[in-house]
């Protein structure tokens, strides 16, 4: 059985070592069991809910503990990390996972590690960084019912022997499946698109620099 490896503490351990009940997920995982973005890890991890109101504030709730404030300005009690860095105020739950590594959740208490806004929990979103050495790309899409149409995929390209850049990008549009009888409109559709850049530097064996640029923006 292959040892599953979590950075849940800061550091790479083995999952089976760490005390802490984590939920980890590989890339390979999320596309098998069809997850897709934020709100549907509630297919695979127990003791947690999502709800979304008609203000931007969301509320992801581990164990029954959330926010319910529907203020955007109101700070959240579930931690959501990206490349171990926190965002307080995020689009995660509304966000399609774009070139992933992988998805940890830790289930608990996280404060002491991951300071304030973890009373119940931290999701770790870990995306895959440039690599040396490495060229690499890949390109997916995909077409359905209610003029669904997406589109991802990534490239990473190595500049000499201590930088490599890396570019992912993803799209999404949909029609929308429900009709408004007032405003004669469809609604609940998408139109969303993702877009990353990553740099790396490595000089030494002993120092390694990555500068990380996103954007993300959904009109629906």
């Amino acid at each position: 059985v292959e040892d599953i490896i979590v950075t849940a503490q800061k550091r790479e351990e083995s999952i089976q070592d760490v005390p802490i009940a984590v939920s980890a997920f590989t890339a390979e995982t999320l596309d098998a069991m069809k997850i897709e973005g934020g709100s549907e890890l509630m297919r695979a991890i127990p003791n947690i809910s999502f709800s979304k109101n008609n203000f931007s504030m969301y509320n992801f709730s581990i164990r029954g503990i959330g926010t319910k404030a529907i203020s955007a300005a109101s700070d959240p009690a579930v931690a959501v990390s990206f490349n171990y860095t926190p965002l307080i105020r995020n689009r995660l739950f509304e966000q399609e996972y774009l070139d992933v590594k992988g998805v940890e959740v830790l289930r608990g208490p996280q404060g002491t590690l991951y300071g304030r806004n973890a009373t119940a929990g931290v999701v770790n979103l870990l995306p895959n960084l440039p690599e040396l050495g490495v060229f690499e790309g890949d390109i997916q899409a995909e077409a359905g019912n209610h003029g669904t149409r997406r589109i991802r995929g990534y490239a990473n390209i190595p500049i000499g022997d201590t930088f490599a850049v890396r570019f992912a990008g993803a799209a999404t549009q949909r029609d929308g499946f429900d009709y408004n009888t007032v405003t004669e409109q469809e609604v609940n559709g998408r139109d969303l698109w993702s877009t990353r850049v990553g740099v790396l530097w490595e000089p030494t064996d002993n120092f390694r620099a990555n500068f990380m640029w996103e954007r993300f923006r959904e009109d629906d």
